[in-house]
């Protein structure tokens, strides 16, 4: 079975290297493709360093327009997710998302929820589980996505939302030691407490939707 794994990414040259060293040890993986989503740093020269596809879209599209480019992209029947700043990710942590679809058929989507990692993260996704950026997910299933592009930061808890509206089955996957750079430790606290504004927009229109 065809096993692509998608990597959106904005501005992430220093935190993408080691999710793509990751990576390179997950035999269940066809392909690795990296979207670099209008970055203006050298995200997409990072990536092109490992043996990965590399999107680069000319302007920024947002979360949900990166992630809809990269599952263009494979012909592949299941697609798993990575944020491209997570800390602590092994090859172990994608094996724990990607080997339930191929153990169930009957499953469309898992997703993960970080545990033993730092308090603030481990936080946040035991709050909203719905948001994690670790997820795997059948091909098959983005066919009946409504307006992905559009959706923003509010892409995951669409994505998390749409099983239950056409029954279909979806199960969360503990990671155990990860953590996420939050925004605020990227841009400082002014612009990182703007971005976070912008993202929790992002996610209450998906809500509302």
């Amino acid at each position: 079975m065809s096993i692509a794994l998608v990597i959106p990414a904005y501005n992430e040259e220093d935190r993408i290297g080691p999710v793509l060293a990751a990576a390179a040890g997950v035999d269940l993986l066809s392909e690795t493709i990296v979207v670099d989503d209008g970055s203006t740093d050298r995200t997409a020269e990072v990536a092109k360093e490992f043996d990965v596809k590399v999107i680069v879209l000319p302007e920024n599209r947002g979360k949900g327009g990166a992630m809809h480019a990269g599952v263009e992209a494979p012909d592949a029947e299941i697609v798993a997710f990575s944020d491209a700043d997570i800390i602590g990710l092994k090859c172990e942590h994608f094996n724990l998302l990607i080997q339930p679809l191929l153990d169930d058929p009957m499953l469309v989507m898992t997703v993960g929820k970080f545990s033993g990692g730092r308090r603030r993260t481990d936080w946040s996704q035991n709050l909203i589980p719905a948001i994690s950026g670790q997820r795997a997910i059948r091909r098959a299933f983005f066919d009946d996505l409504p307006n992905l592009e559009a959706s923003g930061f509010g892409v995951e808890l669409l994505i998390t939302r749409h099983p239950k509206s056409i029954d279909a089955h979806k199960i969360e996957v503990t990671l155990e030691d990860l953590t996420q750079v939050m925004k605020e430790e990227k841009l400082g606290i002014v612009k990182g407490v703007s971005a976070r504004m912008r993202m929790y927009q992002d996610i209450f229109k998906a809500f509302l939707r």
